[in-house]
C-alpha cells in the first residue's frame, strides 16, 4: 500500500516536472510611444542555440514571425518590421524600436536548437503615451467683489491610456463645482485627449494646478485680493492737490495784478507835470 503511494507521489511530481518545463516564462514589460523595448529570451541553463524565432500573432489569432535566425543565416522579414527591429545573437534579444499603441500584445521568443531543444519565453507588452502639459485658461476672474465667481478650464492631449483632471489648490480652500470630463480619442493614433472645467467661488487668492496621467501644468492665481482704497490716503492726496491748485492761482494772481504808486510819489509827478508845461508855454 504504502509502495502504491509513493508510485503516485513520483508520477505525479514527474508530470508536474514535465509540465513546469513546457510552460514558457512570463515576462513583463512596460513601453511608451515613440521609444523602445527590449525583449531577451529566457533559458533555463547553458544550450546550443542555432536560432531563434521572435513571433506574435494578428487580430485573427494566425501566427506572424517578426525577426530571427536560423544557422547564423538571416530570414526575410515582414516590410513593417525591416527597420523597426534589431536582434542580438549573442544575448538572443531582440530590440523593438518606435513603439505604437498598435505594439501592445504578447510576444514570443523561441530558440531553436539541433535537439530541439525550446525554452520558450513569452512577452507581454503595455505600451502607453505621455500626455502633454495641461493647459490652463482662465476666464471671468477679475479684481473686483463681483467677479470672484469665474471658469478655469484644463485640457491635454496625446495620452494613453484615458485619465482623469485632478486639481490642486495651494493658498486654501475653495467652493467648486466641476464640469464633466471631455476625452476624446483619435481615430488614427489612438491617444486620448482631455479636457474639463471646473467653476470657482473663492474670495481670496488661489494657485491652482491641474495635472493629467501625472504630468502637472504650471500654476496660476486666480480670485485676486480686492484693493481696498484707504479713506486717509485719498484726503491726504486731494488736500495735497487742492494746496498746489491755491498756490498756483496766487502765483498767477500776484503776476498779474495792476502796480500802485504812493501819494507822495503822484504830488511831485503832477509839479513836474505842471513846471514843464509852463516853460513850454
Amino acid at each position: 500500500m504504502l509502495r502504491g503511494y509513493l508510485f503516485l507521489l513520483v508520477g505525479i511530481s514527474a508530470l508536474l516536472l514535465v509540465s513546469a518545463e513546457k510552460s514558457p516564462v512570463e515576462v513583463y514589460l512596460q513601453g511608451i510611444v515613440g521609444r523602445s523595448v527590449h525583449m531577451r529570451c529566457v533559458l533555463d541553463g547553458p544550450h546550443s542555440i542555432d536560432g531563434v524565432y521572435f513571433q506574435t500573432k494578428d487580430s485573427n489569432g494566425s501566427v506572424v514571425f517578426i525577426n530571427g535566425y536560423y544557422s547564423n543565416k538571416p530570414i526575410d522579414l515582414r516590410d513593417e518590421y525591416v527597420n523597426r527591429t534589431i536582434i542580438n545573437k549573442s544575448q538572443l534579444s531582440m530590440e523593438l524600436l518606435n513603439l505604437t499603441l498598435d505594439d501592445m500584445r504578447e510576444y514570443e521568443c523561441i530558440p531553436l536548437s539541433i535537439k530541439d531543444e525550446k525554452n520558450k519565453t513569452k512577452f507581454h507588452l503595455t505600451v502607453t503615451a505621455n500626455y502633454s502639459i495641461p493647459n490652463i485658461t482662465v476666464h471671468g476672474c477679475g479684481i473686483d467683489p463681483g467677479a470672484h465667481n469665474c471658469v478655469i478650464t484644463c485640457s491635454s492631449s496625446g495620452g494613453f491610456p484615458k485619465s482623469n483632471v485632478t486639481w490642486n489648490v495651494a493658498g486654501g480652500n475653495m467652493r467648486r463645482e466641476e464640469g464633466e470630463l471631455v476625452l476624446t480619442q483619435d481615430k488614427h493614433l489612438k491617444v486620448w485627449n482631455v479636457t474639463q472645467y471646473v467653476a470657482l467661488n473663492c474670495s481670496r487668492m488661489l494657485n491652482i494646478t491641474c495635472s493629467v496621467g501625472g504630468v502637472v501644468s504650471q500654476a496660476v492665481s486666480v480670485c485676486l485680493p480686492v484693493h481696498v482704497i484707504d479713506i486717509t490716503t485719498v484726503a491726504c492726496a486731494v488736500l495735497l492737490l487742492v494746496s498746489f491748485v491755491i498756490v498756483i492761482i496766487v502765483v498767477i494772481k500776484w503776476r498779474t495784478r495792476p502796480v500802485r504808486i504812493p501819494s507822495e510819489n503822484r504830488a511831485t509827478d503832477a509839479e513836474l507835470a505842471s513846471l514843464n508845461s509852463g516853460q513850454a508855454g
